[in-house]
């Protein structure tokens, strides 16, 4: 295709000067010819030169894929492994990957609820490192970062949280408003979570004084702890049994 653009670039030229030949004589005429001839064989030499060029350096980057790729094979061996295996292992890593920037993308709120998760995360992170493949470069690299991300993600869901009740006058803090806030639980059903978890400072739920430093359990589904003590709250205050 080249060639084609080439010859009829020459070609262009020497129509170029077929209009003014009329000005010439035959000498100088047969003389813009010869170079113009010459002009289209030097750049059709280039051309080839540059094809060749192009194939040699095709061969030698389908030589280069055809050795990494046995080197590859060699190390896969020498941990008892192969390309097939590797491909399925580099496939748990991208998922565990996926995963862990899925959760760092999360507010501490979000994440608070969701240890499990980082649990299982840890946990699918030590199984991968079990698995020989891990020793070679290309993975062990990446399970460093990945080491890094499962690190962050569970000095998050362990870090414990507090809350300082403000005046009432000023702040309404009560359990059912500390609790709907966006960065509690933004939930305000979830006060019997606090409640609970500091029973010994709140023994009467509707009772919270200015300065207490409250603790902030993890948020999540309330637990049976937690569902009775609300259930024997409604109850007094309905008058019922407590």
């Amino acid at each position: 295709m080249n060639t084609r653009i080439l010859m009829v670039a020459v070609s262009l030229l020497m129509i170029a000067t077929l209009t003014v030949a009329q000005e010439m004589t035959k000498d100088e005429w047969q003389q813009e010819v010869n170079r113009y001839t010459q002009l289209r064989n030097d750049m059709q030499s280039k051309v080839q030169q540059m094809t060749n060029d192009v194939n040699g350096l095709q061969a030698q980057s389908a030589k280069l894929d055809g050795d990494i790729t046995t080197c590859l094979d060699e190390l896969y061996a020498m941990v008892g492994s192969d390309a097939q295996k590797a491909a399925a292992y580099r496939a748990e890593i991208e998922a565990a990957e996926a995963k862990a920037d899925e959760l760092l993308r999360l507010s501490d709120t979000e994440l608070a609820g969701r240890g499990s998760e980082v649990a299982d995360l840890a946990t699918k992170l030590q199984d991968l490192r079990k698995d020989k493949l891990s020793l070679i470069p290309e993975f062990s690299t990446r399970l460093d970062a990945l080491d890094q991300k499962v690190a962050s993600l569970q000095k998050a869901v362990t870090t414990e949280k507090f809350y300082t009740v403000g005046r009432w006058s000023q702040t309404g803090d009560c359990l059912w408003n500390i609790s709907k806030k966006k960065d509690i639980y933004n939930n305000a059903h979830q006060w019997p979570k606090i409640w609970v978890g500091n029973r010994s400072m709140i023994p009467n739920a509707d009772i919270i004084h200015p300065g207490q430093k409250l603790k902030i359990p993890a948020a999540g589904a309330l637990t049976s702890d937690e569902k009775a003590a609300a259930r024997r709250y409604y109850q007094r205050k309905a008058g019922g049994a407590q």
